[in-house]
């Protein structure tokens, strides 16, 4: 278990560095972005354009699922459907935001930033279930490389096989919470995390407000 990478307190090489580190080096200054406590909405949407071209090449993709970059994804998309849907219900949001629901509309700042949280969830499901499911078989390698498996499907894939650290609400006291079928919690300043394995049912219905999203709608 590597901890949670979402809300770390270390040192972050500074943006205008990355481009310059040696290509090997880049993948992981990337991650820390994503994984900092530190660096601001514009640094992690800069960090994961960066990650849907290095995404591309399936053994970083695999690298990144490893270092737990669905920690931090997946953080920005449920804190992005928690505080739609509370707009929605016209309920006062969560704690977690002090902007206006329009920022959560379609052209709104947090809405650009879950689009592209979802669009690396994308990216990262295809080279997963292109490496993973399709090794030594050619019939599927011909399937997925045909696009004859659905995008949201392979997404749902890789949920339901990729376990990631979810933030634990309403933690009662600062006692063991789990979430999902999870264990091995994680604290990140105040903020629970717990490493949670997803039902298929629960990755399909994820994927698909994910797939919406990263489709430019909203579906929660």
């Amino acid at each position: 278990w590597i901890g949670v990478a979402c809300g770390r307190k270390g040192r972050v090489v500074p943006l205008s560095q990355i481009h310059s580190l040696r290509p090997s080096l880049q993948p992981r200054a990337w991650l820390d972005v994503m994984a900092s406590a530190h660096t601001s909405r514009s640094d992690k949407n800069e960090a994961m354009e960066e990650i849907l071209i290095l995404a591309k090449d399936k053994d970083i993709s695999r690298w990144f699922l490893e270092e737990g970059i669905l920690d931090s994804l997946m953080y920005i998309l449920s804190t992005y459907f928690r505080n739609y849907s509370s707009f929605l219900r016209e309920e006062p949001p969560t704690h977690e935001t002090s902007e206006q629901f329009i920022s959560f509309k379609p052209g709104g700042e947090a809405f650009h930033h879950a689009k592209l949280a979802a669009n690396c969830c994308v990216a990262l499901g295809k080279a997963h279930c292109a490496a993973v499911h399709t090794e030594g078989d050619l019939l599927l390698m011909s399937a997925y490389s045909r696009g004859s498996v659905p995008v949201e499907r392979q997404l749902a894939q890789m949920l339901f096989e990729v376990p990631h650290h979810m933030k634990v609400l309403n933690h009662p006291g600062g006692q063991g919470g789990s979430v999902g079928g999870g264990g091995n919690d994680g604290v990140v300043e105040g903020e629970y995390f717990t490493l949670t394995e997803l039902s298929m049912q629960q990755a399909e219905d994820l994927a698909s407000s994910i797939k919406a999203l990263d489709d430019g709608r909203i579906d929660v």
